[in-house]
């Protein structure tokens, strides 16, 4: 018999885990026919069938079953190996993967003081889309939402606030919450929801402003609010760093709690890389020291409408 690359291995793998050939080849990043290709390889190989192909979803046969359990322990230990290897030859490597306005604006201020006690290279890869966040390709994944993936641990919960550049507050500035409605909305165009929730929050459905501006993304319209185009509503995690460096100045000192924060997820082969334990230990300490400046308020904390925000 010929010998099987580890890539037949591999692929024969996902395509348990993920359940038909189209969704294997994205995940892969492949062709569809290299899928098809390492499946058959396989069964030559093994001279059983492995795979019942339906017309939606692949079947394990039993012989499929039986062999996936060898095919894990073998990966696993290639993968072991592949760690050890490295370990002997230098630092460890500690692969991330997070959203990109959260590794922009939370995440890599705080990378600065890494301690020098977590003694490893570190890779930052970020990405919007659930699908990467399952993936085997990070040590430690950090992703906003409600929780609902296996493992997720709760890192901290987020809130939301208007924020404008200091520059816009001078003169007769934000008296009152009404004289929101005087400055330009920044409305973030993948989260379009912002400004109805914290309006509503406040029950200022009918406040609004004659001028808006629509951006992409979380991280285009916080760049828009510190260049001074106008008031976005932004989450406290992220602009934080902004506003501690005097950026970005809370428009109204009213948060509105979310139930959605931002998760902590960790790859099976993180458990066998002591740096990635080391570094996910210190990244619950800074979300700690994080919510303890915060103090995050009720939606109905500050000024309610009508009366002035008095600024101390």
């Amino acid at each position: 018999m010929n010998d099987l690359p580890i890539s037949a291995l591999r692929t024969f793998r996902a395509l348990a885990r993920c359940g038909s050939f189209t969704a294997t080849a994205r995940d892969l990043r492949v062709a569809q026919s290299a899928v098809s290709r390492h499946i058959a390889a396989l069964e030559a190989h093994l001279r059983q069938t492995l795979v019942l192909r339906g017309h939606r979803r692949v079947q394990l046969t039993p012989a499929g079953e039986l062999y996936l359990d060898t095919v894990q322990r073998v990966l696993d230990e290639l993968d072991q190996g592949a760690v050890r290897a490295a370990r002997s030859g230098g630092r460890p490597v500690v692969k991330i993967l997070a959203m990109p306005s959260f590794a922009a604006r939370w995440l890599v201020p705080r990378l600065a003081r890494l301690p020098a006690r977590i003694d490893a290279e570190i890779e930052l890869a970020t990405s919007i889309w659930d699908a990467d966040f399952h993936k085997e390709r990070f040590d430690i994944a950090i992703h906003y939402g409600d929780g609902a993936w296996p493992g997720a641990r709760l890192l901290m919960h987020d809130s939301l606030v208007p924020v404008v550049s200091p520059r816009l507050l001078a003169g007769p500035g934000l008296q009152r919450i009404e004289d929101l409605a005087r400055f330009c909305w920044l409305h973030d165009s993948l989260r379009s929801s912002k400004w109805p929730q914290w309006l509503a929050a406040f029950h200022l459905g009918d406040l609004a402003s004659e001028r808006h501006m629509k951006l992409q993304d979380t991280e285009a319209t916080l760049t828009a609010a510190v260049a001074g185009l106008g008031i976005a509503v932004g989450h406290a995690v992220l602009i934080e760093h902004d506003v501690s460096e005097g950026r970005l100045a809370e428009a109204w000192p009213g948060h509105m709690p979310l139930a959605a924060g931002y998760h902590l997820l960790q790859s099976k082969r993180s458990a066998r890389n002591a740096a990635a334990q080391a570094l996910v230990a210190w990244l619950f300490d800074e979300a700690e020291a994080f919510r303890r400046t915060q103090q995050i308020p009720d939606a109905r904390r500050g000024a309610p409408p009508g009366q002035p925000f008095a600024r101390g």
